[in-house]
């Protein structure tokens, strides 16, 4: 938590010492948000990954039955793993339905990626058009102890190297055009799953996931990471950022997108009431309605 509190001060300096409005952050990515979902969806992410890099993945419901297991049940939005639940056969994968039925937010059925390695690949990129990245880093998710784990800074089996220095320039320049094939994120951070290093560089990976909305520089996670050495890329990195948010395009009526990613999932279920006059209608269909229409 101290060390979000440190980014998010930074931050704001950075953006008055260039005389930005820091504000202005929820609109850097506003570009790929989905007005109809109210998230940055991933279902709508998926759309944007090139297919040799694309996981199967889709909006969950009964009748999907998985060509292999394990498969990973997601909300459709969510920070830091949070509400991903892994079903390694089919019994699994029905009670785990059944424990999420109640809930509002849209779940998606995504199939687990085959890589042996994990790795996150972070962006600041503050003029797309300038062919390069203001700030990138590699940063392998280390765990032995699970096949297929679900990580994140919550599970005590993950640990976070920092490996960005094990890559020359040059295929530091492919890497993180990986990234600008798929969009062009002011920041960003991209989860995918390959064998080795070599096989990370060649672009024979999968993509897990893409975050957009408040993706952590992972990096900082690293225990070999000097408080120094954490201050040094907090100060940088976030000038990288104040510097892309002054470079946003002015729109006429930006989106809520920070109100609209704080209610998402806090809609009621869809169920039955009754009127004044003892007579029973239902309530406005909510996201569970959808996940699971009734036939």
């Amino acid at each position: 938590m101290h060390i979000t509190i440190i980014m998010v001060i930074t931050y704001i300096l950075s953006c008055a010492r260039i005389a930005t409005a820091p504000w202005r952050y929820w609109q850097i990515n506003a570009h790929y948000f989905s007005k109809e979902q109210g998230v940055f969806s991933k279902l709508s992410m998926d759309e944007l990954i090139p297919e040799d890099w694309r996981l199967a993945q889709n909006i969950d419901h009964d009748a999907l039955v998985p060509s292999r297991y394990p498969v990973f049940l997601k909300p459709e939005w969510g920070q830091n793993a949070h509400g991903i639940h892994r079903a390694d056969n089919s019994a699994e994968l029905v009670k785990l339905r059944a424990d999420l039925a109640g809930l509002p937010q849209r779940y998606l059925l995504q199939e687990a990626a085959t890589g042996h390695r994990e790795f996150e690949l972070f962006s600041i990129d503050a003029d797309r058009d300038d062919g390069k990245h203001d700030v990138f880093t590699v940063t392998e998710a280390v765990n032995t102890s699970e096949h297929f784990p679900i990580n994140s800074k919550y599970n005590r089996c993950t640990r976070y190297a920092d490996i960005t220095d094990q890559f020359s320039t040059e295929q530091t320049i492919k890497l993180s055009g990986y990234l600008s094939q798929i969009g062009k994120f002011g920041i960003s951070r991209m989860s995918v799953r390959a064998d080795t290093l070599e096989a990370l560089v060649d672009g024979d990976f999968h993509v897990i996931e893409i975050n957009l909305f408040l993706p952590m520089p992972i990096n900082l996670l690293d225990g070999n990471y000097t408080w120094l050495e954490k201050w040094r890329f907090i100060r940088s990195s976030m000038m990288s950022l104040a510097h892309a948010t002054k470079l946003i395009k002015p729109v006429e009526k930006p989106q809520p997108i920070f109100a609209r990613m704080m209610m998402y999932g806090r809609e009621p279920d869809t169920t039955v009431k009754t009127d004044a006059a003892g007579d029973t209608k239902p309530k406005r269909r909510s996201k569970l309605a959808e996940r699971y229409p009734q036939s």
